[in-house]
């Protein structure tokens, strides 16, 4: 019996201290975890505050107005309000974003009366039955016995679209299959029909012409507005013979006019 007590003592002993820390020992670590979150708020804190000192917020404003980036200029503002509203970095912070809304409001609406200038400024001739308005070019009109290259614009009241016009003049018939665009050395094909889009016809003195004129796709468009800011452009119609056409200012100019009005049209200011 006694030998029984003494092993349920040894048990029970061995279980106390198997157990773990005590209860106070329990609260002190826990009194201690709570102090330690305590000092860590108050770093970030300190931290936080540290970093949004109005000098250190404000070292980024110059930055920020030469790139134009309001959104990164409009939080540095919050910043400084919340933590220096009475300071001058908040003043002047506030004043540069005030500059660059009014500079970017002021280049949108320039923009957008660009491009209602451009729709303007081109003719326009209206089809009564077939209810199509026509813009073409405000610096020549592009006959059909004339050596021009030009682009112009049809719109009804459910679409807008693009034509190509090129057209030869001369004293000999060069009888042209092929039709080239070039810039700088970037040549695109210009494919026509030739029963459907290619005319020809002649006139007084023995003189002759022939032209094209076909629709404008996605491809010939964006070829278009990347030429008329090349340096060197031209159109060559071959055939029997060939001949070669360098691109006049005025043409260029048409053709950059044309395709902007176009742009309005199609997707608006």
């Amino acid at each position: 019996m006694k030998k029984n007590l003494l092993v349920a003592a040894l048990i029970a002993s061995f279980l106390t201290i198997s157990c773990g820390p005590s209860q106070s020992e329990y609260d002190e670590l826990l009194k201690n975890n709570e102090m330690l979150k305590i000092e860590v708020a108050e770093l970030k804190q300190e931290i936080e505050n540290y970093r949004n000192t109005p000098d250190r917020l404000y070292s980024k404003v110059p930055e920020l107005v030469k790139h134009e980036n309001i959104d990164s200029l409009a939080v540095i503002c919050e910043r400084l309000e919340k933590y220096h509203p009475a300071s001058q970095e908040c003043k002047k912070a506030k004043d540069a974003l005030q500059k660059l809304v009014a500079k970017k409001d002021a280049d949108i609406k320039a923009e957008k009366e660009k491009r209602m200038k451009a729709v303007n400024k081109l003719k326009k001739k209206y089809d009564d039955v077939d209810g199509i308005t026509w813009y073409s070019n405000p610096y020549f009109v592009h006959y059909n016995n004339t050596n021009h290259v030009s682009v112009y614009i049809g719109k009804s009241e459910t679409s807008v679209w693009l034509r190509l016009k090129m057209s030869y003049e001369g004293d000999n018939w060069i009888f042209f299959e092929n039709a080239y665009l070039s810039y700088d050395g970037n040549t695109k094909y210009v494919y026509f029909n030739e029963y459907e889009d290619k005319k020809s016809d002649s006139g007084y003195g023995g003189r002759v012409w022939e032209w094209i004129d076909v629709g404008v796709d996605d491809s010939m468009l964006a070829f278009l507005k990347e030429m008329v800011n090349g340096k060197s452009i031209k159109m060559r119609l071959s055939g029997k013979y060939t001949h070669d056409h360098i691109i006049t200012y005025d043409e260029r100019k048409g053709i950059e006019d044309v395709l902007l009005a176009y742009d309005v049209l199609k997707n608006g200011e």
